[in-house]
């Protein structure tokens, strides 16, 4: 919480979005689903051993946010049940007084295997995965802005095809 405030087989498919807008990585779609939905709704990886939360800016950045251990298969966004558990902590954090009325963005990363297209669809339908998941456990998907990078911004540069680049992350949004 203090950072944002300052196993089943593995699927090879996922649940296609639109790419990115190009201007702001922001996912296409997702505005007119936050305004339809009323306030305090719900809309609709590989397992790691570790679960946790680990915090990691940007060179040069200083906003505050965290990378989660959700890491995905290749060519999935879909959820295990120990990414589901990992989830429920945060929107508990989420949900608490501290951090109650800001507001994040949930950013999807890919490795760079595979076509730059598809993975910056990927990298949506991961962020949106997220996204809806922490929706379902109660915090407002107006809280909640889901962007995607494709393998633009790799965590591991040296290992590009590295699983720790199928991921996602939080960060609080600029007020």
């Amino acid at each position: 919480m203090a950072a944002l405030s300052g196993s089943g087989p593995a699927a090879r498919s996922f649940r296609r979005t639109l790419p990115p807008d190009t201007g702001s990585s922001l996912c296409n779609g997702q505005a007119a689903a936050a305004a339809a939905a009323p306030a305090g709704t719900a809309t609709a990886g590989r397992g790691v051993a570790a679960r946790n939360l680990e915090v990691v800016p940007y060179a040069g950045d200083t906003t505050p946010g965290v990378n989660l251990s959700v890491q995905f298969a290749t060519a999935s966004d879909r959820l295990t049940t120990s990414d589901k558990t990992l989830l429920e902590t945060l929107a508990k954090a989420l949900k608490s007084p501290e951090l109650a009325q800001d507001r994040f963005a949930v950013a999807g990363h890919t490795d760079s295997t595979g076509d730059a297209r598809i993975n910056l669809e990927l990298s949506c339908a991961r962020a949106l995965a997220v996204r809806g998941y922490l929706a379902t456990k109660g915090v407002a998907v107006q809280r909640l802005s889901a962007y995607g990078f494709g393998s633009t911004r790799l965590l591991a540069a040296d290992e590009p095809t590295a699983g720790q680049n199928r991921r996602v992350e939080i960060r609080k949004a600029p007020e």
